[in-house]
């Protein structure tokens, strides 16, 4: 933006909004299309309203990151009951297979089959907790707190 243009109200709602997601004065400079410096002011200046605007980010980030999480266990939890109910047929069909004749299918065959099978089994819980993990530690800093799990509870009985 030129030297000594007045920016507006609507521009500075946009630069507070992007600043509050970013935290970067670069960044949202160059979302905005304005100077860093001009950032830096425009946040030192409306220091208050910028707090009002963060908060608000955060807890619309936090309340976005909770249903995703809840919609995960969900899918989790669907999963897991899924690949429960089928892990004894899944583990029959790839026995099968490995007992095939060569004349009915080679090595490759049965490799290419027994992971397709495989496949439909509860193989990406991983990916599902590791994102469940990120979006929860992502959550819990919006929000200010810990993201560490350090508490830990001992109870020691004295036996007479």
């Amino acid at each position: 933006m030129a030297r000594g243009v007045k920016i507006d109200n609507q521009k500075i709602q946009e630069v507070m909004a992007s600043y509050a997601l970013t935290n970067s004065y670069n960044a949202t400079a160059k979302e905005c299309g304005v100077s860093d410096k001009s950032v830096k002011k425009i946040i030192n200046e409306h220091s208050e309203e910028f707090a009002k605007v963060s908060e608000q980010k955060k807890e619309l980030f936090s309340d976005r990151a909770n249903r995703i999480i809840n919609k995960s266990l969900d899918l989790i939890e669907d999963r897991i009951d899924i690949a429960r109910g089928n892990q004894a047929e899944l583990e029959e069909i790839i026995q099968m297979v490995w007992n095939m004749d060569k004349k009915e299918l080679n090595e490759t065959q049965k490799k290419i089959i027994v992971n397709k099978i495989s496949k439909m089994q509860l193989n990406s819980l991983s990916e599902l907790t590791t994102a469940m993990g990120t979006l929860y530690d992502k959550m819990r800093l919006a929000t200010g707190e810990s993201t560490e799990n350090n508490k830990f509870e001992v109870e020691i009985r004295v036996v007479e």
